[in-house]
């Protein structure tokens, strides 16, 4: 009976101690896992200022085929907008809502804008205007 007593509190105190060296390594791993992934989402801010100079020289190019009524070149450079922001949009996202949401509600309408036909060149010409705007406002801030 004693020695049954004796085997059993072994048994638990080896399957308590393998439990809790699991739980600890288990928690590590998540630690290591979750601190991995949240410093490959938040952008440096080197990456906003770059992603930014990108998209005002879009926005530049853009501009001077809107007014000069060149439909081919709007068409081809309105959707490298998307490109040029989608690398660092969630880092603006987390760091400037405010100006996320501006640059959003110009963005998309700008990019629909210069693939509809035929073009409206007052209002895509605002639009890129206003996106032009709020993209300066966010690149003061990096």
């Amino acid at each position: 009976m004693k020695s049954t007593r004796l085997l059993l509190a072994s048994t638990l105190v080896i399957s308590l101690t393998v439990i809790a060296g699991c739980a600890n390594s288990t928690s590590s791993s998540t630690q290591s896992t979750t601190s991995q992934s949240t410093s490959n989402q938040t952008a440096t801010p080197s990456a906003i200022h770059s992603g930014v100079t990108k998209m005002l020289s879009i926005t530049d190019t853009l501009k001077s085929a809107i007014n000069s009524g060149d439909e081919v070149t709007v068409k081809k450079t309105g959707p490298q907008l998307e490109d040029a922001w989608s690398p660092f949009e969630d880092s603006v996202k987390q760091k400037y809502p405010d100006l996320y949401k501006k640059i959003e509600d110009y963005l998309d309408p700008t990019i629909a804008g210069s693939k509809a036909s035929p073009m409206d060149k007052q209002t895509l010409g605002t639009l890129n205007g206003e996106l032009t705007q709020a993209l300066k406002e966010l690149s003061t801030k990096e």
